[in-house]
């Protein structure tokens, strides 16, 4: 997958015919992917490229709507997913307020029949342009009919429209099992590991300690089932996300992990980490026997979920 930046007054980067769908796709969620893949099948039919346009930073973080400035898919690692998915290329729109202004016919022509867009897959509330004026079924019109539009309709979970607003929401309730539903993924944090306070090791319970990348949706704190990738072989084990409450309080959440089997040191290391079930809420203890107790409650639990996986 070729990736190309377009900025603003500077979008004419290819000259190949394609087939694109257009949003921000933060999340990467089940109905996103119903766009992407209606963007390839469309593609191979008519024999042409397949493609995705999408915005970097996110608009609403640009236009003041989301001051949270949280991603659930980070732009890397949407790089990352997007590559596996079969798409040729990746347009990423640097969106700020220029681009914010442009006008809906400026925004159809001048980003997308430049770039030789054929025919664009978008969803059914999908708008554009200065102020979200320009709506999805406008957009073979505003091209002269130089673009054909396939529009896909509303898709729900528990009655509610599958979007970023719903993961985000499932995320900060700890239901990490129905963002895997939304997603049709595990739900993955990334970070580097750093020194922590140690106190795990003096339990014989040695954690692996994240730093989370503040770019990532707020998540509930809690003990969570995870697994972990290290060196392209998978682990599993539990992780508390927090503010350690019992011992050496952090004024930022903290996200330590004990890994199975494991015993190598792996400071520095960057790793992500996929949330597979909520355990419980994070506790605090007032001694390092009732913290030991409820470790090996935890640690019992997460083998019976692991078993049933």
């Amino acid at each position: 997958m070729d990736v190309i930046y377009l900025e603003f007054e500077n979008y004419k980067k290819n000259n190949i015919p394609v087939v694109a769908t257009i949003g921000q796709f933060d999340g990467l969620h089940v109905a996103h992917l119903s766009l992407i893949n209606n963007t390839i099948d469309i593609a191979k039919n008519k024999n042409i490229k397949s493609a995705i346009f999408t915005f970097d930073p996110h608009p609403d973080f640009v236009l003041k709507k989301d001051l949270t400035n949280t991603y659930v898919t980070p732009i890397n690692e949407k790089i990352k997913l997007l590559a596996n998915l079969g798409l040729d290329f990746m347009f990423i729109i640097k969106f700020d307020l220029d681009i914010a202004g442009i006008e809906s016919i400026d925004f159809v022509n001048n980003i997308l029949v430049n770039n030789n867009v054929k025919e664009v897959v978008v969803g059914f509330d999908f708008c554009f342009g200065k102020y979200g004026k320009g709506k999805a079924n406008e957009i073979t019109k505003l091209s002269n009919g130089l673009i054909k539009t396939t529009i896909i309709e509303e898709i729900k979970y528990n009655e509610e429209k599958i979007g970023t607003t719903l993961v985000k929401q499932y995320l900060k309730l700890g239901k990490v099992d129905e963002v895997y539903k939304l997603l049709g993924r595990f739900y993955k944090i990334k970070g580097t590991v750093v020194e922590g306070n140690k106190v795990g090791r003096t339990l014989n319970l040695p954690t692996a300690n994240l730093k989370v990348d503040k770019q990532f949706a707020n998540i509930k704190p809690g003990v969570y089932a995870v697994r972990v990738l290290i060196e392209n072989k998978q682990y599993y084990g539990f992780a508390n996300l927090g503010y350690n409450p019992s011992f050496n309080e952090s004024i930022d959440m903290v996200f330590e992990t004990h890994i199975f089997d494991y015993s190598d040191n792996l400071y520095g290391s960057t790793l992500e980490i996929e949330l597979l079930s909520f355990i419980r809420e994070e506790i605090k203890f007032k001694s390092k026997e009732e913290f030991l107790n409820q470790i090996n409650i935890d640690k019992e639990k997460v083998q019976k979920y692991l078993k049933k996986m």
